[in-house]
């Protein structure tokens, strides 16, 4: 892991900050700290829920978030959107390696919860982490979408360049 993420800002594009999406709504995205983990549990429920499955689905415990996220080796990174203080979507992710291209970044989840959707918080998570991997000089940034979402996933890409393996459902982006 990085010892410190930086990330450049742009308005209502990508970035650690505060933006204004496009209903109007003030936005912050910002890093997860180990005082969070509580938060991103309750977001991974809200995503399996999503996703059509129990709640107890998910195993993965506060402690072991704590100690996988935030202890004396981090395994994993974590993009918390908020508006006024109250959580509303995250974006965990983590390095992977490709043998070919060197290091890549793997977005393992991303979801924003049903109240604040179509205000392009989603899009402002997904550019963020590609943005983090840009700046950390990752050669990709790779992740998996349901099949039942990819269209969504084709609304948040826009014009980048965005490159969806349709038979596997993967998705990536490449400097």
């Amino acid at each position: 892991m990085a010892a410190e993420t930086s990330c450049p800002f742009k308005e209502q594009q990508y970035g650690l900050g505060t933006h204004t999406t496009k209903k109007g709504t003030k936005v912050t995205i910002r890093l997860a700290t180990e005082a969070d983990v509580g938060t991103i549990r309750k977001l991974i429920v809200g995503l399996a829920l999503y996703e059509k499955e129990p709640e107890e689905t998910v195993e993965v415990t506060e402690d072991e978030l704590r100690r996988d996220g935030f202890g004396a080796q981090p395994v994993f990174r974590c993009l918390l959107a908020e508006v006024e203080g109250v959580a509303i979507g995250f974006a965990l992710f983590f390095y992977n390696y490709s043998t070919w291209q060197g290091r890549c970044i793997y977005l393992e989840d991303l979801y924003v919860d049903e109240s604040a959707r179509g205000t392009g918080t989603g899009t402002l998570l997904l550019k963020t982490v590609a943005a983090i991997a840009h700046v950390e000089g990752c050669k990709r940034m790779s992740w998996q979408a349901l099949d039942w979402f990819v269209c969504g996933v084709l609304v948040v890409m826009g014009r980048e360049r965005y490159a969806i393996d349709a038979p596997r459902h993967s998705c990536e982006h490449r400097n």
